[in-house]
């Protein structure tokens, strides 16, 4: 439903999110509220609404209570970001209201002896506002892009950052059993599936899980349902998206796509996950960006790996038999990219309401 120029001039652009749409509370007004999808949403999953855009809408970022409001105005049920001290009361007010649930998000410092402060108070703020858990990821070393075969050019490397990366974690945990937060370390493209189901073997705290990305460990060359399986154990949260898949000159495209158009059923993963932890919430990232190249036929992917090489003749046979014409998005303008986000994430919404059981 499109807005008129008088109700978007009624409304004011500081309670407009997205010229064009109507806000949160014009579509309570009107009655055109979408019904609330099981599924929420990471904030990655919504980065360009995050960032903002000139002419077009005010980034979201700074306003976690904005951000909640826009989510719902689609249909989420939920969302997954940070949320700054001096917003908690506010914040906390709007999600009841709302009747939507949190999971928070926590920055990992990038060194050992850092400062844990951080992200000892995103912890407290997450648990004031009622969360089970804080999504953590593991930070590449500075200039780093996170993914293991850009990053590390040998395994010398990879090995000396993992130390590194696990002590982290290690001193985290504290703090996690300290407010009663559990620290939901995400498949970042860092580790292998075993790699992380070792780290959770090791420390072995109800404080430490995992928040499963299904799509991501297919850059590894590791099936969804592997991974699934692996730590499911662990399971606190995840990151719900079909993924496509195509071939190029040095290996394989890798592709967040529409529910149900990839090559990954998000529904039965799911009930895999859930069965594991009835209490997780079905949390999406599908990102809308151009695919990721995965150089697999290159000797720099191999470099920080010791086992993969044996896994690429057959994966790019299951590539090429399964894939599927994958979208782009750098070829459109700005404003066309922010607004295709919001259809993407629109439709996911949609799509939780049929495939997912609240």
């Amino acid at each position: 439903m499109l807005m008129s120029r008088r109700r978007f001039a009624q409304a004011g652009f500081a309670a407009t999110l997205f010229a064009g749409f109507p806000s949160l509370a014009i579509a309570q007004s009107e009655g055109a509220l979408p019904p609330k999808s099981p599924l929420g949403i990471a904030g990655t999953g919504l980065s360009a609404h995050l960032r903002g855009l000139d002419g077009v809408a005010r980034g979201l970022r700074d306003d976690p209570v904005a951000f909640l409001d826009y989510v719902r105005s689609l249909g989420g049920g939920g969302v997954q970001i940070g949320v700054g001290k001096a917003h908690i009361a506010r914040f906390r007010a709007r999600l009841d209201e709302l009747g939507m649930y949190y999971e928070g998000q926590a920055a990992l410092p990038s060194r050992r002896d850092g400062d844990y402060g951080p992200f000892e108070a995103s912890v407290q703020a997450a648990a004031a506002l009622g969360a089970t858990c804080v999504r953590a990821v593991s930070r590449p070393p500075e200039g780093g892009t996170g993914r293991r075969y850009e990053t590390f050019r040998s395994r010398e490397d990879w090995y000396s950052w993992l130390a590194e990366a696990n002590a982290i974690i290690e001193r985290c945990v504290p703090i996690a059993e300290k407010y009663r937060i559990a620290i939901a370390l995400e498949n970042h493209k860092d580790r292998t599936v075993h790699e992380h189901v070792a780290l959770l073997k090791r420390i072995d705290s109800e404080y430490l899980g995992s928040l499963i990305d299904p799509g991501n460990n297919m850059s590894f060359m590791e099936m969804p349902e592997e991974t699934v399986a692996a730590l499911s154990p662990w399971v606190k949260a995840c990151s719900l998206k079909d993924m496509g898949v195509a071939p190029y000159e040095d290996g394989f495209l890798l592709s967040e796509v529409l529910f149900d158009t990839g090559m990954t059923d998000q529904a039965k993963l799911f009930g895999m996950m859930r069965k594991a932890n009835p209490k997780i919430f079905p949390t999406t990232e599908l990102i809308t960006r151009d695919p990721l190249r995965v150089p697999v036929l290159t000797s720099g992917y191999h470099a920080p790996f010791a086992d993969r090489q044996p896994r690429v003749e057959r994966w790019l046979a299951m590539v090429s038999k399964r894939q599927t014409k994958l979208p782009t998005v750098s070829g459109l303008s700005p404003a066309a990219q922010f607004a295709l986000e919001e259809e993407n994430t629109r439709k996911v919404f949609a799509w939780g309401l049929k495939a997912i059981k609240s």
